[in-house]
């Protein structure tokens, strides 16, 4: 059993009866529903790889040390 449905069954004590019902029969229900494939992506690795090229860029001053930190170096 997952910590999240012992966490769940836990706390389902803690409710009135008619919303502890509510909360079982929803436990139930998501339980026998077949997982969810996911989705196919439509990108390869290929395509993927470089598609950002030219629209970042970094600062000229990106490796020098920050004036915020002077104090600790």
């Amino acid at each position: 059993m997952s910590p999240l449905l012992e966490k769940i069954l836990a706390d389902v004590d803690r409710l009135e009866p008619s919303e502890r019902l509510e909360v079982v029969a929803r436990v139930i229900a998501r339980l026998q529903q077949p997982d969810r494939p996911l989705p196919k992506n439509k990108l390869s690795r290929k395509k993927l790889f470089g598609c950002l090229r030219g629209q970042v860029t970094m600062s000229e001053d990106f490796n020098d040390p920050l004036s915020d930190f002077a104090e600790y170096m």
